[in-house]
């Protein structure tokens, strides 16, 4: 892309006369891709110290430090980025890209996995991904991939007693796993479903995930960007108004048992 000479010279004089002017994003952008890494790094340095919160700043310092290689920094502003702004598919993908030039491929994969979940025709990150699954076994943890087969399920066996109220709202593990790794595993299968593009599964496992692990941040951006696919798919699930508690205690309940029954099937079908 050419850079336009007079366009810069706007910025510059933008930023003379506001500091504080976001305008230094696309002047550290022009600065960069001009080769002039210096006084890109000033700009953008200055700029995000006067506006932390500001994504678009935080996009063009992760850039201008990955090109320095300065990586730690890069990849520092690059996760505040899409801390800030889940949904936005550039800040994951320079994730993604200064993951792997940090050698983390565990890591790098779940930022293109990301970017598939937002844009499922990303040709790039296709590749990466598919790239990414195809290394040698020893290169990762079993559990990043799999999932553990559940634990045998009695069906001659007493139900368990039913909880109190204050207890109903939350479903327990049926794994002896610990919580963050089952939940990991979760959520693989979930990013898998929506690598495929088959929502539906991936909307339903995602309520178990829920039910069983509670109101977790990941899940609830999960939620929240399979929401926006919904609606860009006029499949959108209308909303409902707030129930009375007693409702909301039955409805989750019914969830929970529906779950159980749901793993009750898997594992009938791995047997």
């Amino acid at each position: 892309m050419k850079i336009d000479a007079s366009t810069i010279e706007k910025y510059q004089q933008i930023l003379e006369k506001d500091p504080n002017s976001q305008v230094f994003a696309p002047l550290a952008e022009a600065y960069r891709e001009m080769g002039l890494l210096p006084e890109a790094k000033k700009t953008v340095t200055a700029g995000v110290q006067r506006h932390p919160q500001f994504v678009g700043g935080l996009v063009t310092y992760t850039k201008v430090m990955r090109d320095l290689g300065e990586l730690n920094k890069a990849l520092d502003a690059a996760k505040r980025a899409t801390s800030l702004s889940p949904e936005n598919i550039l800040a994951h993908q320079l994730l993604a890209e200064v993951q792997l030039a940090s050698k983390n491929p565990k890591e790098a994969l779940k930022a293109f996995k990301m970017v598939l979940f937002l844009n499922p025709n990303s040709k790039s990150a296709q590749k990466a991904v598919q790239k990414l699954e195809s290394l040698t076994a020893d290169e990762y943890d079993e559990e990043v991939f799999a999932m553990t087969k559940l634990p045998e399920v009695r069906l001659n066996e007493a139900p368990p007693p039913v909880a109190k109220k204050e207890e109903a709202l939350v479903a327990k593990p049926l794994t002896p796993a610990s919580p963050s790794k089952a939940m990991e595993r979760m959520l693989s299968l979930i990013d898998a479903f929506i690598v495929r593009n088959d929502l539906e599964k991936a909307h339903a496992l995602l309520k178990d995930t829920r039910v069983e692990f509670g109101d977790h941040p990941e899940i609830q951006r999960r939620m929240k960007t399979l929401q926006v696919r919904y609606n860009d798919s006029d499949e959108a699930t209308p909303l409902r108004p707030l129930m009375p508690r007693e409702q909301l205690v039955r409805e989750r309940k019914l969830e929970v048992l529906q779950m159980m029954l749901r793993k009750i099937e898997e594992y009938r079908l791995q047997t």
